[in-house]
């Protein structure tokens, strides 16, 4: 059982890392097409500028997930080496907590803001004229992506397989 959430785990890292670079390499490639068609040719994609910056967005949202996991997400891991081992768990917890909260609560806004730009008919204000609810659809997919990661890091705390002062000795170091 242990080695197939293991497997699963795995799989689940990969396919972020996958879709996210995905994302991002789409962003580049549609941002280096469009400077080289308005220098050699004197022309560009219509809407190709909106769908770079959603590409960007959705990379964004998609891989912050991932930084929770590798405890990359920016804190002040001072408070760690200061504090005793125990309080700095506690204190990790809260924040873990807090942050699950927000993550939580952009799904939920994210889902409603997708649900009423669908109903609307709401469009982007573009000469591509997309559907907003197809870039916004990130919100909460990203929000409960993040709340998976954030359970499965308080989990962790909770349990004593994760160690603050450790995890920010292993991040300053690299």
């Amino acid at each position: 059982m242990r080695n197939m959430l293991s497997t699963v785990g795995r799989a689940w890292d990969r396919l972020e890392i996958f879709i996210g670079g995905l994302f991002l390499t789409l962003s580049v490639f549609i941002i280096v097409l469009q400077i080289f068609l308005r220098s050699v040719f004197g022309f560009s994609i219509i809407g190709g500028d909106e769908i770079a910056a959603y590409a960007i967005i959705w990379s964004i949202l998609f891989t912050a997930a991932l930084a929770v996991k590798s405890n990359q997400h920016v804190r002040i891991d001072v408070i760690f080496t200061v504090l005793p081992k125990t309080a700095g768990r506690i204190l990790d917890m809260l924040g873990t907590l807090l942050s699950l909260f927000f993550a939580l609560y952009l799904t939920y806004s994210g889902w409603e803001l997708v649900m009423e730009s669908h109903m609307l008919g709401e469009v982007s204000m573009t000469m591509l004229r997309m559907p907003m609810w197809i870039p916004q659809v990130i919100l909460p997919l990203g929000g409960a992506l993040l709340s998976l990661r954030l359970i499965q890091r308080f989990v962790s705390l909770l349990t004593g397989a994760a160690d603050p002062q450790s995890e920010q000795a292993e991040s300053s170091a690299t």
